[in-house]
């Protein structure tokens, strides 16, 4: 399940909640990308988001009252369903129908049943081919 790597898009004011996820994601086996562990200083910013999202096997986003209207996070979403990714949106404090309009027709994961997902991703990565 080391090469199944999940891009975890989110607003910087869920960055202790994405730290969280990302790091239980790993726990089971999983490779991350996670904005502030990956991107170094000087690195460009779009360019690293772009390749890493091309690079990814679904884009996990964190749907919270600060990310639904955030510009990077919609651009991330768009970039995954562009490229043909599982996009799987976990809300925090909202309602599926809260969620920007791209994700109406994604089944949304409650935060609170985060460890759901996670049994899900582990079958998955487990399924994906090396």
């Amino acid at each position: 399940m080391a090469d199944y790597t999940v891009f975890v898009s989110h607003s910087s004011k869920d960055r202790w909640i994405a730290r969280q996820v990302a790091g239980l994601i790993e726990e089971r086996g999983a490779q991350t990308f996670l904005d502030e562990k990956d991107i170094q200083g000087g690195d460009l910013i779009p360019r690293e988001i772009q390749q890493s999202i091309q690079g990814c096997d679904e884009l996990l986003v964190l749907m919270s009252p600060y990310s639904v209207d955030r510009p990077w996070v919609l651009i991330e979403i768009g970039a995954a369903w562009g490229l043909d990714k599982k996009v799987v949106p976990i809300i925090d404090k909202i309602t599926p129908d809260q969620m920007p309009d791209l994700l109406e027709h994604h089944k949304a994961i409650d935060l609170n049943d985060l460890s759901a997902y996670l049994a899900e991703l582990e079958s998955r990565a487990t399924e994906a081919p090396s």
